[in-house]
């Protein structure tokens, strides 16, 4: 089979030609005047600087079908600069294409036809890449880019901690979301995701691979961090993970047998700003809020609350925790709001 190469040039204004046709009787042949493909990304903005964004996406993939035949298979487009470049070119077959794309390059190998849509079987989610993904069905020849809106495949958790209480100086060395699923096998919606669509999204099964996602952890004694009035995401700079694929949630409890559920662990020492001395943990602190082999105490907050009881795709979740109870035996209030990723479009 005999494959042309291209380079291609986007603007500012968002054209991406894209890709390539092959020569045999089967698959589609290039007109006489040469119309190539083109495509035009749009990118959800993030609530938080980790998030992919117009100015900070690298590459995408894309697949394309023409009734059950392949025209596109899996080929990547990379930013380059101010353009972007790909190989091979396809061009515009007579009948309806349907576009399968995501971002960035994933883990494992997916698994997209033209006739079942797009699976992602067996994904791992290791915390620190945002997956997005779109899909653009029966599209036909036209001159203008084909848009492909994406969106965001996994939900986002970002813990923001404080402490508003002068006379006392809290210093944290670990913080982590308990007993959350890693793997699961996403797959693409059977329509477009257009923006004026956007209850079109993908889903999540085969959830598996329990685990915990921490945020926050130190080397050494210096690495400690100091709470300040200001909420403050510690994950940024330090482990960068705060994507989960999206599950149901389970309320902590605790029992003999410790803490289950889903849950937020904060490890720390809350010492007297005046005196220097420590305040917590102490002899009085119970055994399950101790930390072995350290100095420091564990406090446990839910990740649930009255109106999150799940994770869902596309929506950031940030958690307010504020340290300002010298006991850490009373209450300490926090609270959970739901933002969602707003859609930007490249210009």
């Amino acid at each position: 089979m005999n494959m042309k190469r291209t380079s291609l040039l986007i603007s500012t204004a968002l054209l991406l030609s894209v890709l390539s046709g092959c020569s045999d009787s089967d698959a589609p042949q290039k007109p006489a005047d040469g119309e190539a493909i083109r495509l035009s990304a749009v990118v959800p903005n993030g609530t938080r600087a980790a998030a992919t964004t117009t100015a900070t996406i690298k590459e995408f993939t894309v697949y394309a079908f023409t009734e059950g035949s392949v025209l596109m298979d899996g080929v990547k487009v990379t930013r380059q600069g101010g353009s972007w470049t790909y190989s091979p070119e396809a061009y515009w077959p007579v009948n309806p294409v349907n576009f399968y794309a995501y971002s960035p390059d994933i883990n494992v190998t997916s698994d997209i036809t033209g006739e079942g849509g797009g699976h992602i079987p067996g994904y791992i989610c290791s915390g620190d890449v945002d997956l997005l993904y779109s899909v653009r069905k029966n599209v036909v020849q036209q001159a203008a880019p084909v848009a492909l809106n994406f969106r965001h495949a996994l939900s986002k958790a970002s813990i923001m901690m404080s402490s508003k209480n002068p006379r006392i100086k809290v210093v944290v060395s670990y913080i982590s979301l308990r007993n959350i699923y890693h793997v699961g096998s996403f797959a693409f919606p059977q329509e477009s995701t257009l923006s004026s669509t956007p209850d079109v999204v993908g889903t999540w099964s085969h959830l598996s691979g329990m685990t915990d996602l921490i945020t926050f952890t130190i080397i050494d004694q210096a690495d400690k961090v100091t709470l300040t009035p200001t909420p403050t995401d510690y994950t940024l700079h330090n482990l960068d993970r705060s994507y989960v694929i999206p599950q149901d949630l389970v309320d902590v409890s605790l029992s003999a047998a410790g803490y289950a559920g889903t849950y937020i662990e904060v490890d720390c020492e809350i010492f007297d700003t005046a005196t220097g001395a420590k305040l917590w943990p102490n002899a009085n602190t119970p055994s399950y809020m101790l930390v072995a082999h350290t100095e420091t105490g564990r406090i446990v907050y839910p990740a649930t609350s009255g109106t999150v009881k799940q994770y869902k795709p596309g929506h950031a979740y940030v958690y307010n925790i504020e340290i300002n109870n010298p006991n850490v035996l009373d209450k300490i209030e926090f609270d959970v709001t739901v933002d969602d990723y707003s859609i930007d479009e490249i210009r």
